[in-house]
C-alpha cells in the first residue's frame, strides 16, 4: 500500500531543515503554535494568515488568535501534560494530547457532525498538523496525526478518519516525536529524536 504522504521527511535537527513560523518557535510540550484562518469555525480566509496559539494549565486547554485578546477553552481534562495544535479545513480544531497518561485526539468527525475525542493508550508523543495550509491546495489537505508506538513512528490521516495505522520509520535510539509539520522546503517534516 503506497503512502498518502508526498515524500515525507525524516530530521535529527530542525537548523538544517527548519519548520515553517510558527511551528519553527521554541515552546514546551505544554504550548502550542500554528498557523490558520481568522475565526474558529470560519474558513473564509486563508489558513496561513494568523497565528494561533493553544496552552494547558492542566486542565483546559486554551486557543487563541495571538494578534487578539479573545481566547477559547476547547477542552477540558485531568493532567494534561502535552499538547498539539492543528486546524481542520474549515478552521476547526484538532488538537492531540495526553492526559492522565493516556494519548487522545480531539477532532471533528464528518460522519458524526461533531467533535469527537478518541483514546490511543498504547502510543506516545501524539502530534498533528495540516500537511499544506496553501489555499490552492486546501482540498487536497489531510491533517497527520503521528506519533511513537514502541520504537515505530506511526501516523494517521483524516481523509481515513483516523482508523488506519501507518508505520513510518523504526528506530530504537528515538525517544520521542518533538513536531511534525510542513518544512521550509515544502515537505512534510518528521522531528524525531
Amino acid at each position: 500500500m503506497s503512502l498518502p504522504l508526498p515524500k515525507p521527511l525524516l530530521i535529527d535537527d530542525t537548523v538544517t531543515t527548519p519548520f515553517l513560523y510558527p511551528r519553527s518557535k521554541s515552546y514546551p510540550l505544554t504550548e502550542s503554535w500554528d498557523n490558520g484562518g481568522v475565526a474558529l469555525s470560519d474558513p473564509s480566509e486563508d489558513l496561513l494568515k494568523y497565528t494561533w496559539y493553544a496552552w494547558t494549565d492542566g486542565t483546559t486547554i486554551t486557543v487563541k488568535r495571538d494578534d487578539l485578546d479573545t481566547y477559547h477553552v476547547v477542552l477540558m481534562d485531568s493532567n494534561i501534560t502535552e499538547i498539539d495544535l492543528t486546524f481542520d479545513q474549515n478552521m476547526r480544531p484538532c488538537i492531540a494530547y495526553v492526559a492522565n497518561g493516556i494519548s487522545k485526539l480531539y477532532w471533528y468527525d464528518t460522519q458524526q457532525a461533531k467533535q469527537v475525542i478518541d483514546e490511543y493508550p498504547d502510543i506516545r508523543n501524539p502530534r498533528v498538523s495540516l500537511d499544506d495550509k496553501r489555499r490552492f491546495n486546501v482540498a487536497n489537505s489531510d491533517i497527520i496525526f503521528a506519533y511513537q508506538k514502541g520504537d515505530t513512528l506511526c501516523y494517521r490521516v483524516q481523509r481515513e478518519r483516523f482508523s488506519l495505522e501507518r508505520v513510518l520509520a523504526t528506530n530504537s535510539k528515538r525517544r520521542i516525536l518533538w513536531r511534525i509539520g510542513m518544512g521550509r522546503n515544502n515537505r512534510f517534516l518528521f522531528y524525531w529524536r
